[in-house]
């Protein structure tokens, strides 16, 4: 019993792994669509799909260390894992960190999502580099 308390700690003890953040919209008429990921080191990259099918292209366009952190704690503080995943549009908007995500009818963002998840996409989806 004393192994498996160990190795259940062991466990617990190892750091979480950090997972891209995207901001994005798709859907209409095309399919298509586009948004703004962040790796966990920082690199701010634009992805932009023509229409439904078409290939993803991925523009870098900076780093922003900074910027992950500060949105990572933010979703985290949140409760993205946890907070239900919204219904889709024509067009959808949404926000993913990993596996968990928020999803709405765009291509605005709705007063009742929450603050946190709000401010992060238009952050992520309106960042420039300086």
């Amino acid at each position: 019993m004393r192994v498996i308390w160990a190795a259940i700690s062991v466990l617990l003890a190892l750091p979480v792994h950090a997972q891209p953040i995207t901001a994005w919209c798709a859907g209409g008429a095309t399919g298509g669509g586009g948004g703004t990921r962040i790796a966990p080191d920082g690199t701010v990259a634009r992805l932009v799909r023509a229409r439904a099918g078409a290939s993803e292209v991925v523009t870098p366009l900076g780093a922003d260390p900074a910027a992950y952190s500060r949105w990572h704690a933010a979703l985290a503080a949140a409760g993205l894992a946890n907070l239900p995943q919204g219904q889709p549009g024509n067009m959808t908007c949404g926000l993913s960190e990993g596996g968990a995500a928020m999803r709405w009818a765009g291509p605005g963002v709705p007063k009742a999502l929450p603050e946190p998840v709000a401010r992060v996409f238009r952050e992520l989806r309106g960042w420039r580099p300086e």
